[in-house]
This record gives C-alpha cells, sequence and structure tokens, in this order.
C-alpha cells in the first residue's frame, strides 16, 4: 500500500484546488518558509479523522476554510482527499484504488467519503485499523511531537510502540467487547426489573377493583342527592323568570319614552342646522366683501410707497450720470492726443527697420558662402581620417593575429608534451583497473547465487507462516464464536432456571406447593412436562392457557392432600390433573386438512403423559401457511378447533378468538426441558472450545518455532556484502572506462595538435610580409592628414568672426521690429478705447434724458392721492361694523345648537344604559333557561330520568340525602388522599 495522491480545495490557505502526485521517487515536499508545507500535514491529518482544532493550529473549526484575500471571496467549503494504492491488499476492502474525502461546509454540515460512496468516521478509521495509518498514529510525526516520545509525555511512546506492533487494533476491540457485554447485562437485569413490575401491577389492579367498587356505591348516593337538589332548583325557576319579565316591561316603557324624546329634540336640531347654514353664508360673504376693500387700501398704499421710492432712486441716478459723463469726456480728450503722438513715433521707427533689414540681407550672403567652404573642407577632412584609422586598425588587428598565433604555437607544444606523459601513466594503471574488474566479477556472481538461495527458503517459510497464521485466525475466530455463543445459552440456561427455580410468573398457590415440605411429591406443572417446537410455543400457550398452571399428579389423594395444605395456609386455590383419572384415547381421527397440522406432532411429551396431552389437543390443528386472509375465513364445520401458528387467533365451530401477541407469551412451555437441552448444548460447547484452543496451541508453537527458523540475519548479511561488493565492483568499472576514455582522448587530441601547429606555421608565414607594407604607407598618410587639418582651421577661424557679426545685426534687427510691433499694437488698443468712450458718452447722455422724464411723472401722482386714499378708509370702518353685527348674532345661535346637541347626547347615554339593562334582563332569562336545559340534559344523561316525570311525582327530602352524600364524598376523598 502506498500514498499515489493527495487533493486539496479551500482548505487553511489552499483557496484553488491542487493535485499533489506522490510518484515513484518523490520523498519530500520542499519550499520556503510560508508556502504552505505546514498546511499539506494539518490536512492529511484533518482528512483522517482528527477532530482536534489545537492539533490543526486553528480557534475553531470553522477557520479551516479559506478566508479570501483582498481580491477573492472566501471558499463555502474545505475539502481533502487521500488516494492510496491497495496492490497488496492491506486495506480489508476489494478496492485495489481508495480515496477518502473530507469535507466541511461553512454552516458547519460536514461529511466523509469513500471512493465517492458517503460513509462514517468509524468506516474510515477502521479500514486504516492495524496499518499505522490515522490522525494520531506514528505515521505523522511532527517536530513537537519528536519531543514528547523522547520525554516519554502522557505514555506517548507506549502508545507509539503498541501501535506499529499492531497491539492498538485489539485493545480497541477489546474496549468494543467489553462495551457490548456490559449493555447486555444492563439488558438481563431490566428482565427482572419487567417481571417484578409485572408482579406488582397485579396488587394495584385489585386495590383498583375494591375502588371501583367503593365508587358504584357512591355513585348510587350522589343519584339520590342529585335528584332531590333538582327539585329544588325547579321550584326556583318560575318565581325568578317572573320577576325578571316584569323588570324587562318597566325597562322597555323607559326606553320608548326615551327614543320619543330624542326624536323631538333631533328634529329642532335639523331645523337649527339648516338656519345656521344660511347665517354662515352671509356672514362669509361680508367677511369676503371687507377682505377684499382692507386688500384695495393696502395695494393703494403700496403703490405710493414705491411712487416715492423710484422718484429717489432717479434722482441718486440722474446725479451719478452727470459725474461718469464728465469723466469719460475727459478721459476721451487724453486718448486723442496719445493716438497723435504714437502715430508720429511709428513714423521714425519704421524708417530705421528699413534701413536695418538691407544690410542684414547683405552680411548673410557672406556668411552662407563661407560655410559652404568650411563645410566641404571638413568633409574631405573626415573621409581622409576614416581612411587613416582604417589603416590603423588593420595594421592592429595583423599583429594581434600574430600575437596570437604564438601563444597558440607555443601552448599546443606544451599541451603536446604534457598530453604523451599523461597517457603513458594512465596505460599502466588501466592494466591494473583490468584485473581487479576479473576479480570483483567473480565474488559478485557468487554472492548473487548464495543470496537468491536464501531469498527463496526464507520465502518458503514466510509462505508456511503465512498459512500457519490465517489458520490460527481462523481458529481463533471460530474459538471468539464459540466463546460469544456458550457465554449466550450460559446466560439463557442461568435465566432459565432462575424462572423455574422461582415459579416466576405463577401464582402465590403454585411456589407454596413446591417449597411446601408437607406434601408427598415435587409433582410436576403441566407447562414443564411439554417440550414444544419454538414456531409454535405461543400457539400451543395461548390455547393451553387455562391449564398451563394445573399439577400433573398421580392419584386423586395427591390432589386432596395439596388442596388441604392451600386451605389451611390460605394461600389461593390451585388445578390438578390426576393422571390415574385420564382414559386412553379410541377416537377415530379426523382427516387432516392439507393446509394443517395436527398439534400433537409438534410437541414432544413423556409417554407417561401421552395420554393426558391427546385428551386436551387431540382435536386441535394448527395452520402452516401465514395467509393474511385466514382470520376471515368461515369457521370450522366440524368439531375441531384451528390455531394460528404464530398464536394471532384461534377458531372453533361455536366462535374465535385473537389479538395482539404479548413480549412474554410462548415462554411458559418445557422451561424444565428446555433447561436440560441448554444444559447438554453447553457441555458440547465447552468440548469444542476445549479442542479448539488446543489446536490454537499447537498452531502459536508450530508458528514459533517456524519464526525461529527464518534467515533474515543471514539474508541481511549477504546483501550487505552484495550492496558492498556491487558498489566496489561499480567504482572500478567506473575508474576503469574513465581511464579508457582518457587514453582514447589523448590520442585525438596529439593528431588535432599537430594539424593546428602546421595550420599556425603557415598563417604567420603570410601575416609578417603584409604588416611591413602597411607600416610604410601608414607613415605617408599621416603627413597628408596634418596638412589637411592646418588648412581647415584657418578656413574655420573666418567663419566664425563672419558669424559672429552677423549674429549682431540679427539681434539688432530683432529688437526694431519688436519696437515696431508695440507701436502698432498700442495705437489698435488706443482706438479701441476711443470708440468705446464715445458709445458711453452717447448711452449716457439718452438715459439722462429719459430719467428727467421719470422724474415729472412720480411728482404728479404724489400730488393728486391723498384725498382718495381718505375716502376709501370711512368705507373700511362702515364695512367692519356691519361685520361684528352679524358675527355677534352667528355665535349666539351657534351656542343654542350646541346646548340641544348636549341635551341629545346625554339622552342618547340614557337609551344605551337601558338597552344594557334590557339585555341584561335578557341574559339572565337565558342562563335560567340554559340552567333548566343542562338539568334536564343531566338527568337524562346520568340518571335516565325525564325531568316532566320528575315533577309529576313527589318531592324528597333534599336535605337529608343531600347531607349524607356530601358526608359519604368526604370520606371518599380523604381515603383517596
Amino acid at each position: 500500500m502506498e500514498l499515489t495522491r493527495l487533493e486539496i480545495k479551500g482548505f487553511k490557505s489552499f483557496g484553488d484546488k491542487i493535485t499533489i502526485n506522490f510518484n515513484e521517487g518523490v520523498t519530500a515536499i520542499v519550499g520556503p518558509n510560508g508556502c504552505g508545507k505546514s498546511n499539506v500535514v494539518d490536512a492529511i491529518r484533518w482528512v483522517l479523522g482528527e477532530q482536534s482544532t489545537r492539533v490543526l493550529r486553528s480557534e475553531k473549526m470553522e477557520n479551516i476554510i479559506f478566508n479570501g484575500t483582498k481580491t477573492r471571496k472566501p471558499a463555502n467549503l474545505a475539502e481533502v482527499s487521500l488516494t492510496f494504492n491497495n496492490n497488496k491488499n492491506i486495506l480489508p476492502t476489494e478496492f485495489t484504488t481508495v480515496t477518502i474525502t473530507r469535507k466541511l461546509y461553512r454552516n458547519g454540515e460536514s461529511e466523509y467519503r469513500m471512493n465517492d460512496v458517503k460513509c462514517r468516521l468509524k468506516d474510515i478509521t477502521d479500514l486504516f485499523l492495524d496499518t499505522g495509518i490515522g490522525a494520531d498514529t506514528y505515521s505523522i510525526i511532527e517536530l513537537k511531537m519528536i519531543d514528547e516520545i523522547i520525554a516519554n509525555k502522557d505514555n506517548s511512546r507506549r502508545a507509539l510502540f503498541e501501535e506499529a506492533s499492531g497491539i492498538s487494533k485489539y485493545k480497541v476491540r477489546k474496549k468494543q467487547t467489553l462495551s457490548k457485554l456490559k449493555d447486555t447485562e444492563a439488558d438481563l437485569s431490566r428482565v427482572d426489573d419487567l417481571l417484578y413490575e409485572i408482579t406488582k401491577n397485579l396488587k394495584s389492579l385489585e386495590n383498583q377493583a375494591k375502588k371501583a367498587d367503593k365508587y358504584f356505591q357512591l355513585k348510587e348516593e350522589y343519584k339520590k342527592a342529585s335528584i332531590g337538589l333538582a327539585y329544588y332548583k325547579l321550584d326556583t325557576f318560575s318565581t325568578d323568570l317572573n320577576a325578571l319579565t316584569d323588570k324587562e316591561k318597566e325597562l322597555q316603557q323607559a326606553l320608548g319614552q326615551t327614543l320619543e324624546d330624542i326624536d323631538r329634540k333631533e328634529k329642532e336640531l335639523r331645523s337649527g342646522r339648516e338656519e345656521i347654514l344660511v347665517k354662515e353664508k352671509s356672514l362669509s360673504a361680508q367677511q369676503k366683501a371687507t377682505n377684499e376693500f382692507n386688500n384695495k387700501i393696502r395695494a393703494y398704499e403700496s403703490e405710493k410707497k414705491i411712487k416715492n421710492e423710484r422718484l429717489n432712486h432717479l434722482k441718486e441716478r440722474e446725479s451719478r450720470l452727470s459725474t461718469e459723463l464728465n469723466l469719460d469726456k475727459q478721459q476721451l480728450t487724453n486718448v486723442e492726443y496719445t493716438l497723435k503722438r504714437l502715430n508720429e513715433e511709428l513714423y521714425e521707427e519704421q524708417a530705421k527697420l528699413d534701413v536695418a533689414q538691407g544690410d542684414i540681407q547683405k552680411t548673410k550672403t557672406e556668411v552662407e558662402e563661407l560655410k559652404a567652404q568650411q563645410q566641404s573642407a571638413k568633409n574631405k577632412l573626415d573621409r581622409f581620417v576614416q581612411e587613416n584609422n582604417d589603416l590603423q586598425n588593420k595594421i592592429y588587428k595583423v599583429e594581434k593575429d600574430i600575437a596570437v598565433l604564438n601563444i597558440q604555437k607555443e601552448s599546443l607544444e606544451q599541451e603536446s608534451l604534457r598530453n604523451i606523459s599523461d597517457a603513458s601513466s594512465k596505460a599502466e594503471e588501466l592494466s591494473q583497473f583490468n584485473i581487479a574488474v576479473a576479480e570483483l566479477q567473480g565474488k559478485l556472481d557468487a554472492q548473487q547465487q548464495q543470496y537468491d538461495e536464501a531469498v527463496r527458503i526464507e520465502n518458503e517459510l514466510n509462505s508456511q507462516i503465512q498459512a500457519a497464521e490465517d489458520q490460527l485466525q481462523e481458529t481463533r475466530n471460530l474459538l471468539n464464536k464459540e466463546s460469544r455463543l456458550v457465554d449466550a445459552k450460559q446466560n439463557e440456561y442461568n435465566l432459565t432456571k432462575s424462572l423455574v427455580d422461582n415459579l416466576e410468573g405463577f401464582p402465590e398457590s403454585i411456589k407454596f406447593l413446591r417449597k411446601n415440605a408437607g406434601w408427598a411429591k415435587a409433582y410436576p406443572l403441566f407447562s414443564d412436562i411439554l417440550f414444544c417446537q419454538e414456531e409454535y410455543r405461543v400457539a400451543i400457550e395461548n390455547y393451553l392457557e387455562s391449564v398451563m398452571n394445573h399439577y400433573v399428579v398421580d392419584t386423586k389423594q395427591d390432589a386432596i392432600q395439596a388442596i388441604k395444605l392451600l386451605s389451611d395456609s390460605s394461600r389461593g386455590r390451585a388445578n390438578f390433573f390426576v393422571l390415574e383419572s385420564v382414559l386412553e384415547n379410541k377416537d377415530a381421527d379426523y382427516i387432516v386438512p392439507e393446509n394443517m397440522i395436527p398439534a400433537m406432532q409438534v410437541i414432544k411429551v413423556d409417554k407417561k403423559y401421552e395420554n393426558l396431552c391427546l385428551q386436551l389437543l387431540k382435536h386441535v390443528y394448527i395452520l402452516k401457511s401465514d395467509d393474511p386472509k385466514a382470520l376471515e375465513v368461515d369457521l370450522p364445520h366440524k368439531d375441531i378447533i384451528v390455531l394460528h401458528h404464530e398464536g394471532k387467533f384461534s377458531k372453533n365451530k361455536l366462535g374465535f378468538s385473537g389479538g395482539s401477541v404479548g413480549l412474554f407469551e410462548g415462554k411458559r412451555i418445557g422451561r424444565a426441558k428446555n433447561l436440560e437441552n441448554l444444559a447438554k448444548e453447553i457441555k458440547e460447547l465447552n468440548a469444542c472450545i476445549a479442542e479448539l484452543q488446543h489446536t490454537e496451541a499447537e498452531l502459536v508453537e508450530k508458528i514459533s518455532s517456524l519464526k525461529a527458523q527464518s534467515q533474515k540475519e543471514t539474508i541481511d548479511e549477504i546483501r550487505i556484502q552484495l550492496a558492498r561488493i556491487q558498489n566496489e565492483w561499480t567504482s572500478v568499472k567506473t575508474k576503469q572506462e574513465q581511464y579508457q576514455a582518457f587514453i582514447s582522448n589523448s590520442q585525438n587530441r596529439k593528431q588535432d595538435i599537430e594539424k593546428r601547429l602546421a595550420e599556425i606555421a603557415h598563417e604567420l608565414t603570410k601575416a609578417e610580409p603584409e604588416l611591413k607594407i602597411l607600416k610604410v604607407e601608414a607613415e605617408e598618410r599621416q603627413k597628408q592628414l596634418a596638412d589637411l587639418q592646418a588648412a581647415y582651421q584657418e578656413l574655420n577661424d573666418i567663419v566664425q568672426e563672419k558669424s559672429t557679426a552677423y549674429n549682431q545685426e540679427n539681434i539688432r534687427l530683432h529688437q526694431q521690429q519688436n519696437k515696431v510691433a508695440g507701436i502698432q499694437k498700442d495705437l489698435e488698443y488706443r482706438e479701441s478705447q476711443k470708440e468705446a468712450l464715445e458709445l458711453r458718452i452717447n448711452k449716457s447722455i439718452a438715459e439722462l434724458e429719459q430719467i428727467k422724464t421719470d422724474m415729472k411723472d412720480a411728482l404728479t401722482f404724489t400730488e393728486t392721492n391723498d384725498d382718495d386714499l381718505k375716502g376709501l378708509y370711512e368705507q373700511r370702518e362702515a364695512l367692519e361694523k356691519a361685520l361684528h353685527e352679524m358675527e355677534e348674532e352667528f355665535y349666539s345661535f351657534r351656542k343654542k345648537l350646541n346646548d340641544l346637541e348636549e341635551e341629545v347626547a346625554t339622552l342618547r347615554k340614557n337609551k344605551d344604559q337601558l338597552d344594557f339593562l334590557i339585555t341584561e334582563v335578557k341574559d339572565k332569562k337565558t342562563s335560567l333557561q340554559i340552567d333548566l336545559n343542562t338539568l334536564k340534559e343531566r338527568l337524562s344523561v346520568e340518571f335516565n330520568i325525564d325531568i316532566k316525570e320528575l315533577l309529576e311525582g313527589e318531592m324528597p327530602e333534599i336535605v337529608a340525602v343531600a347531607g349524607r352524600a356530601c358526608r359519604t364524598m368526604s370520606k371518599a376523598q380523604e381515603a383517596a388522599g
């Protein structure tokens, strides 16, 4: 078994799904700090079932889910899968590839999967049990765990050794077995508790029966008291009902009078509301006219105020415009003077500019001709310099090549001498290595043959050990199975023996006779002489239920003696079968139906009791099949009894019985016989267990003997020697091949060196004469270069002088041009300023004329409007006086209406109160009727008495009867607690 693949998705730092393949040769996962190596270990531990968040280096289990980054959302689940190659069948499953998966969702749900099938954690734990793989086994060891193992903290070293040696598997199984045994013991003790509870319930039922008798006695007394009380109630019903009827009539008359008053007041209220609506409309019209006249006066006053303000504003504006007009005229005079001065200055500067332009054009032509000559001389000088440099480079290259060739020649000659010396020394060493390789090859073949033989013998021995261990495991499994079976049989035997000895489920009289020494002989019960097949036990026991507790005695005298013992001791009653009175059955047998079997065929009984059983079961038959419609089949016509094979029902020609089957039914037949059978089975099982234990001991001894014959140490020693010889042979063989390759390379290198020396000598012969010619040519060209450089420098000085003069003149020209342009821009600005001032002056003059006209109109309005305003004030006072009179009349009438509305509201409250009282009286009458009907129904239901018959009879003395009933009920309550 080997780990082949690990898949992680959404676990801790692994946001994306990653797959780590553990192919052949992969022994470790390496990486820098913080790359997630520890998270890989945590993922393996987690998928194997780790539940501790501390071990997973987290505060809570939800934190192991990938929590997202600034650019990624958190994951919704963490999922880890481990894949194992089960090619050696170490894991107890038929799959060659096993994949286990664990998932955890953010809502807390989790699941385990095995080969993509949902499973439990226990299934995964059981799968890897005894393989060394698990969340807390030695297959995963962290750095801190090494310290714990060394310090033996919490006995960790022992746990590690037990896991490695395979002991922990048996400890787990032992713990599980002990837990199951504990549960079984609890179930057995529960059986005793159930039997005790059943016995206890019998006493409780007897007490309940006594209480029931007392209940019926009290019920009769209660009936007499209830009838007397009914007479008393009926006598008061008519008196109360007449009083309520009279009161209802009085209330109805008062309600009628109140309704008449309400109608009269509401009519007056409606006519008053119509009249107040007319008054309200007149008042509203008068208020509207008064408000409109007030608004007219306010508008007139506002208009007068606006005209005064406008007149003041016009005066201020006239003063401001006069001032601005004078300033604009002064500024226009200044602008006209400035324009005249600028035109004269522009004429003078333009004449100077024309002279400067003619001079600079002549200087520019001379400079351009000199620059052309300079450029021609420079090009010629550059070409000569380039040619001279090329010649110098060529001379340098030839000198360099000659020097390189001389160095190579010396190096090759030295290498040739060194190569010859090394080749001769290596040849001598190679002969020694050839001899050593041959000797080591012989030793290697002999050692390999010895190792193969030892491995073959060890494999045969391992096969024998494996076969013996398999047989031992099978024997142990069978031994465990038989041991569990004998324990179960022993428990069943002990339980049955306890039931037989204590006569559980039998009456007190049966137990007394069994334990009493005064009875002549310990006769058996009828349930003990029978032994029935298991599948028919419930059917036979249900049919024979009435006779199961009968004692089977030999003579009538034995039965008489037992009955006297029971009577003298007051221990209840018992039934007896007397064998001397049972006659031999001579009746002809019925023809057995196809789907039935006789009851006598399913029971076993001693010859002594056979006639008794035939007498009881001679006409009893059991259905073979479980037909769901068997219950609905017609009753048998003959004098036979049909039983369902599971005891659900029984039929005869007169009727049938049946129902549910109890938990303890079928447990009483053949207890004594079953006890004997259990003792025999336990004895046989113990003999089988002893034989299996003997076989187990022989197999253990055989395995120990076979393991003692193991040659693992010899094989390991031979393998070490073989590996050492193999390594030595490989080392010598490698050196032999290296020396052979070195000698071959030396010979080839010698030939290459000789060839290269010949080539270098030829190249030197050509290069030396060429170098002398190039040096002579270089000296001549150096003299010509000096002449050309002197001529170029002279021409360059002349061009520099002319260019400087041209630049000075050009600067003066540009300054003159800027000066002329500035004057022209100033002239344009002054012209636009002059036009703007003229427009503003004309506009101001027109506005000043308009202001004077407006001032004349405003003066005319303010002089004539004061008389009109006085007349308006007089009319407003008359309107306000009429409005005040109408308001006083309206609110006086409104007060009368409000008083009338309060009277109507008071009458309505009185009406509601009368309605409530009438309803209350009606409810009381209804309550009386309900009480009467209740009394009628209670007498009819409880005592089956008609109330009309009760009224026609004589009235009993209710006081005496009721008193006795109350005293009886009090005593009953005290007795009940």
